[in-house]
């Protein structure tokens, strides 16, 4: 993936957080971090997707956004909880709007 990434323009990630409120939205841009020691790449979060494709390709996306829902749990099973399922219609108007406004901004 982080070949792609290095040769996008732009790339807004979506996730799933624990650190939020279930159900709550966040939107912002990221900047590259370097890896932690002892990080493995099946664990990376997208601010360091962005470093390993700048160290290994030296290139980067022009904008990056991260997008993340607050999950409130993880564990296995099918579907959403209640908390994230009502958020995200306004989840989807927002990247939709985001998408656009990124959209108008390379033409």
């Amino acid at each position: 993936m982080a070949q792609e990434v290095a040769a996008a323009e732009t790339v807004i990630f979506v996730d799933a957080s624990l650190d939020q409120a279930p159900g709550q939205i966040s939107l912002h841009e990221l900047s590259p971090a370097s890896l932690k020691p002892g990080l493995v790449t099946h664990h990376l979060g997208a601010a360091e997707l962005l470093g390993v494709a700048h160290d290994l390709y030296q290139a980067q996306p022009r904008i990056a956004c991260l997008m993340t829902i607050g999950a409130g749990r993880i564990e296995l099973g099918e579907g959403f909880s209640d908390a994230v399922q009502k958020a995200l219609p306004e989840a989807q108007r927002l990247l939709g709007e985001s998408v656009q406004r990124l959209l108008n901004c390379q033409t």
